[in-house]
């Protein structure tokens, strides 16, 4: 069976990602291509502002992408969704049945769909994610498909988003580059599936993206997700403080770069404003780390019920000491995020390792692939060529044969005064 090639398409504060993949017969996903694009202030906190740049970039994106397929065009691309406004609301469904009822597919579906109407909220609800079923009172933490029961309920979490996101999204993708969405992906779940092991969801663990604008926390339990929330401070404000000692924005992020770090340590270098940078970024990190710790207790779980610690990713992580100072802030374990998965391969040794936002949406469209691209055009087969007469040969009595540099005007001149006539041959 031939595999099946799919884009994926992710819009950041800070950058745009587009990549391919081919998804082979046993779902096995290959990584061909990434390109990026970088951002500044045309998408803010993850939702498209500026649509115009926005969508110049994607275009160029695009371009880079055909260009390395030989011209095929992309028709269309799973998309991430993250942001701001993407969070989570608990919710919860039952149903009375009849004795000893089976539980199926059919069955949770109906729940899903009763979740979704039972949310009285104004937002996009993105899809729903059980946290635990309860089948005659028992709490069920795998999938109670095959069970039998006469009364079920479902706690789940509804994965929101404002409205304004995905209207800006579609008003980006589809009606400005003209780009089809053959499906939407809500980023941090997918990175979840694609970093996070089995028993480090299952133990209970806290997934962080750390983003340019935003940062996500994404807590799993019984391997489900349990929480989700987006905070609206990222890696760009460190960027942003640094700025106030009078550099520029480019310049200050060189600078987060190369001399930052989360922690006091001991100062290196001659510049005379390093300890003033050391104290910005120590103290808009501790601000970060403290609201990523919060979110245990909204979880209404505490960091001894999360013995799988922290994974962390997003190039905010690589800020020096950054993750040293979390483990120590939070009093768990914390390593970053990597494209680990079995059912994902590297396919060019160029595509950056820490591109876990971009690859984790292919392994999202994985699970379903459809073809994103045209298809190869129809090798042309040989064809006999037609017999033509050739034309007759003139000798201008100087340089010898060659080609009547009048029988255009001959002909117009003849086909003229006999219409429908066949031209002389020995013309």
């Amino acid at each position: 069976m031939d595999s099946t090639t799919i884009v994926a398409l992710e819009i950041g504060s800070s950058k745009i990602c587009g990549a391919v993949g081919t998804v082979n017969a046993e779902g096995i996903l290959t990584v061909k291509i990434v390109e990026e694009e970088p951002l500044v202030d045309s998408v803010r906190y993850g939702q498209p502002r500026n649509i115009k740049v926005a969508s110049t970039s994607i275009q160029r994106i695009l371009r880079k992408i055909q260009n390395r397929l030989e011209g095929r065009k992309i028709l269309n691309a799973y998309v991430g969704i993250g942001g701001r406004s993407l969070g989570s609301i608990a919710t919860q469904v039952e149903r009375n049945l009849p004795p000893e009822t089976e539980v199926t597919p059919e069955l949770l579906n109906r729940l899903n769909i009763e979740a979704k109407n039972s949310a009285n909220t104004d937002k996009d609800i993105l899809k729903v994610e059980p946290k635990a079923f309860f089948i005659d009172n028992v709490r069920i933490d795998k999938d109670p498909v095959g069970m039998y029961c006469s009364d079920i309920r479902m706690d789940a979490n509804l994965i929101v988003c404002r409205k304004q996101l995905k209207r800006n999204v579609d008003l980006l993708v589809k009606e400005t580059v003209g780009l089809g969405v053959t499906g939407y992906v809500t980023r941090p779940i997918a990175e979840a599936e694609l970093v996070l092991t089995p028993d480090e969801k299952r133990l209970g663990c806290m997934l962080v993206d750390f983003g340019a604008e935003t940062t996500t926390v994404a807590i799993y339990k019984q391997g489900r997700l349990q929480y989700l929330s987006t905070l609206p401070m990222g890696s760009r404000n460190i960027t942003r403080d640094i700025t106030t000692l009078n550099y520029v924005e480019e310049e200050a992020e060189n600078i987060k770069i190369t001399r930052g770090h989360a922690s006091y340590t001991r100062e290196t270098g001659d510049s005379v404003s390093l300890p003033e940078i050391t104290h910005l970024v120590v103290h808009r990190t501790s601000e970060i780390i403290a609201n990523i710790k919060a979110q245990i207790k909204y979880a209404s779980l505490t960091a001894q019920e999360l013995p799988g610690g922290i994974v962390i990713v997003g190039r905010g992580a690589k800020l020096p000491g950054f993750s040293e100072k979390v483990a120590g802030e939070t009093a768990l374990k914390v390593r970053i995020g990597t494209a680990n998965s079995p059912m994902v391969r590297i396919g060019d040794s160029r595509i950056p390792s820490d591109s876990v936002d971009i690859i984790s949406i292919l392994l999202a469209g994985s699970a379903d692939p459809v073809e994103c691209i045209e298809p190869k055009p129809e090798p042309v087969t040989p064809q006999e060529e037609q017999e033509t007469e050739p034309e007759p040969e003139y000798n201008d009595g100087k340089s010898g044969k060659g080609k009547n540099p009048f029988s255009g005007w001959v002909k117009a001149l003849k086909d003229a005064l006999n219409p429908g006539e066949e031209e002389d041959e020995d013309f």
